[in-house]
């Protein structure tokens, strides 16, 4: 007999990406075309974006160009890229690429006479040659090892040329991809996030930017190539091929680098900027079915640009290009200057555009350093389309907007497996990490955040590289907000907080009402209790409403108001800037006496204060059911905590008051601190002196059934052992016959 048995989740995995694989995800365009992208769920277009850059890596190769990445980043450290002087001969016929890049480096530690690049096994290394002659190498695990013509000292300069050819990588798909649409030839690049490595040799990592690059690419006459930064020139070879000469002068990680190659329809628009004082191109290059449609789609590119240089800084490369250009994967990418997109309607959609435009400042002008901190790439630019719809629309766009990406699964959003794409590529990064944004601007305010966008845009960032830590280092120091708790909740911890709350109001004995506000978070995944400011609405029967601030930041949290008129409904975060769930819930039996309105007690003397609560049946039950009173305190049937003690210290103690006739039921910690008394011998009151007042209080005693002494030694002024008539006599004699003082007793 044969047992079903559940597939695991390792076999699942693998069924879900050869669907994916079997699905035409490149030069589909009618799948596509079915859905209205511009006004789809944030959520929708974000999950294309990802699952379109996570689906096109299902490489064999990729798990050991993992494994040897991790070794070959501890020995990269020793030079630092300045300069790729890149030449590529693409053969569309026969699909081998022939390449030149040539190396500038400095050495970032001393006696360094060999270096690693990281190239696939898989492509030929043709000669490495420097100013001196030939270089010696070897290739193994998808890198090459190249011994340098000397020993290199810190900071000195070495050069050479690489020399290289091939067919770059397939599996699935590739970063270098042959395709066709229409018939027509489609050449593009796709290297994020460890992939320029597959088609030209480099130092494959996000912290070594190169100053800067000269592309040169020669290519059949029939095509266009679309790349990043100026274009300077096209050159005419003869036969049938041209060579587009490239110039990119600010900083470029190796993934940004791209090729989009094919017939394209090429169209110009201009950046405006400066009060008209300046102009930045803009270039389009299009599918040619695709032209009509693009004019209208791609027309709101200069506003866009716009929209984010007035909020996050001037656009970062404004000395050279923005623009877009057609390729067959089937979501958007965000090459340096040129953003590559799907041909069909949802690579021309005003959400991904401008999605991919917010990139140039948030992944590519300042690129997440490592992978594990995507968010700072991805979740910027998710945020940003909000933003822009903000700028279009007003606030309730914004927060609607915002709301179309409420992410409601669990992971962190810090990515803390790599070696997959599909973890590094998800939904938390693009629709948390925009939430954590927008969050971050509810914190802080206006004014504040973007002081602290300023700053982030003006850091030692800018064109380089940041974590999660860096940035919040750059937002503390501008606004004077420390955000540690924030960014250790929201980032490295999990889900959301559950808020369950309650009001209650009643007339205030001294002038209009108290109302009472309590918030429980009920969530069992970690963090069990965030801290977050939430927005409180007040709507009065009459007069003006009012939204308070509260900081909600224990499992039970309990705020005491009160205000001129009666209430007539309370909201919790009315605008939507926590990420949350929330309940409003009936008030119930609820304790409403603050830990801080309990009073603290002091040692021997007499304590009094009052626990109260407010619902149920108005029968209740009090106790103590964790921690302890000091010893000689008791709590009553009225919440009602008295007694005295010999102890001194802090106690923390938990009440709980149970509803006589109904199962409600509350609880709450107090503190009491009990401070020691200062005990004088004759100051039988402990008022902290000796006088008349405890002759009175020793006469009571010893002759009217009054209280005892609440240190009896203080009392035994004779030090008899006993206290008696003389002990009075004693004290009358020393306060007004200049008898002898008082002496400490030794009753037991």
């Amino acid at each position: 007999m044969k047992t079903a048995v559940a597939p695991s989740k390792t076999i699942l995995t693998v069924l879900s990406l050869l669907f994916l694989l079997a699905s035409p995800l490149t030069g589909a365009d009618v799948n596509d075309d079915q859905i209205d992208w511009d006004n789809a769920p944030p959520s929708q277009i974000h999950q294309k974006l990802w699952e379109a850059k996570a689906s096109a890596y299902m490489d064999k190769q990729f798990a050991r160009s993992l494994a040897v990445t991790e070794g070959v980043e501890n020995t990269q450290t020793n030079y630092d890229v300045q300069f790729y002087d890149i030449f590529i001969r693409v053969n569309d016929t026969t699909e081998i690429i022939y390449g030149i890049v040539k190396f500038v480096a400095l050495t970032a530690e001393d006696g360094v006479t060999e270096i690693q690049i990281d190239f696939y096994d898989n492509m030929t290394v043709d000669s490495i040659v420097s100013p001196s002659g030939a270089l010696s190498y070897s290739c193994a695990n998808d890198v090459v090892t190249v011994t340098l013509d000397g020993t290199y000292n810190t900071s000195q300069q070495f050069e050479f040329d690489f020399y290289y050819h091939g067919h770059p990588s397939e599996g699935g798909f590739q970063a270098f991809a042959f395709d066709t649409r229409l018939g027509k030839k489609v050449i593009s690049t796709l290297s994020e996030p460890y992939f320029a490595r597959t088609w030209w040799p480099c130092k494959d990592r996000m912290d070594d930017k190169a100053d800067s690059f000269d592309i040169a690419v020669e290519i059949d006459t029939v095509f266009y190539l679309g790349s990043n930064g100026t274009l300077d020139s096209i050159v005419y070879n003869g036969g049938n091929t041209n060579t587009f000469f490239y110039s990119v002068r600010y900083p470029m990680v190796t993934y940004l680098f791209s090729l989009a190659i094919s017939e394209y329809t090429v169209w110009y628009d201009e950046w405006i900027y400066n009060d008209g004082q300046d102009t930045m191109p803009i270039v389009h290059a299009v599918y040619p079915d695709r032209y009509t449609y693009s004019l209208d789609k791609f027309n709101v590119t200069p506003g866009a640009i716009t929209i984010y240089s007035e909020n996050y800084g001037q656009y970062p490369f404004v000395n050279e290009k923005y623009g877009h250009a057609n390729f067959q994967w089937g979501g958007a990418m965000e090459h340096q200057t040129m953003s590559s997109m799907s041909g069909s309607d949802f690579g021309f959609s005003t959400p991904v555009v401008v999605h991919e435009l917010a990139h140039m400042w948030w992944g590519d002008m300042i690129t997440c350093k490592q992978w594990g901190h995507i968010w700072l790439n991805e979740g910027w630019a998710s945020y940003s389309e909000a933003l822009y719809y903000l700028e279009l629309g007003g606030w309730n766009n914004y927060h609607n907007y915002m709301n179309g990406m409420a992410y409601s699964g669990g992971g962190t959003i810090y990515v803390y497996d790599t070696t997959s794409v599909w973890n590094i590529f998800s939904s938390i990064v693009y629709d948390k990490g925009a939430w954590v944004v927008h969050m971050l601007r509810g914190i802080l305010g206006d004014s504040l955040f973007f002081v602290g966008v300023d700053a982030y845009y003006n850091s030692e960032y800018q064109h380089a590289a940041a974590t999660t830590e860096d940035f919040r280092d750059v937002f503390e120091e501008a606004t004077g907000v420390e955000l540690d708790w924030f960014f250790d909740e929201w980032i490295y911890g999990t889900y959301r907080p559950n808020y369950r709350w309650s009001y209650w109001q009643e007339p205030s004995d001294t002038d209009g009402y108290d109302v009472f506000l309590r918030v429980e978070q009920i969530q069992t995944t970690d963090p069990q209790v965030f801290t977050m400011p939430v927005d409180f609405f007040f709507d009065f029967n009459s007069g003006p409403d009012d939204t308070i601030t509260l900081w909600i930041d224990k499992d039970v949290t309990l705020h005491k108001l009160n205000f001129p008129g009666n209430l007539n409904t309370v909201k919790l975060d009315p605008s939507d800037w926590v990420l949350k769930y929330e309940t409003n819930l009936p008030w119930q039996l609820y304790i409403i006496t603050l830990d801080e309105e309990v009073s603290d007690g002091r040692q021997y003397l007499a304590y009094h204060d009052t626990v109260q609560a407010r619902g149920g049946s108005g029968s209740n039950t009090w106790s103590i059911m964790g921690g302890a009173l000091p010893t000689g305190y008791s709590i009553d049937g009225n919440g009602i905590i008295s007694g005295s003690t010999t102890d001194t210290g802090l106690f923390t103690f938990t009440v709980l008051v149970d509803d006589n006739f109904t199962s409600y039921a509350d609880q709450a910690e107090f503190t009491i601190y009990v401070s020691s008394t200062l005990v004088l011998a004759g100051d039988v009151d402990l008022a902290g002196s000796v006088n008349i007042a405890d002759v009175t209080y020793l006469v009571a005693y010893l002759f009217f059934d009054g209280a005892p002494p609440p240190v009896l030694n203080t009392a035994d002024v004779n030090g008899s052992c006993e206290i008696n008539v003389e002990d009075l006599t004693y004290l009358v004699a020393y306060l007004f016959r200049g008898g002898p003082p008082p002496v400490m007793g030794c009753v037991e």
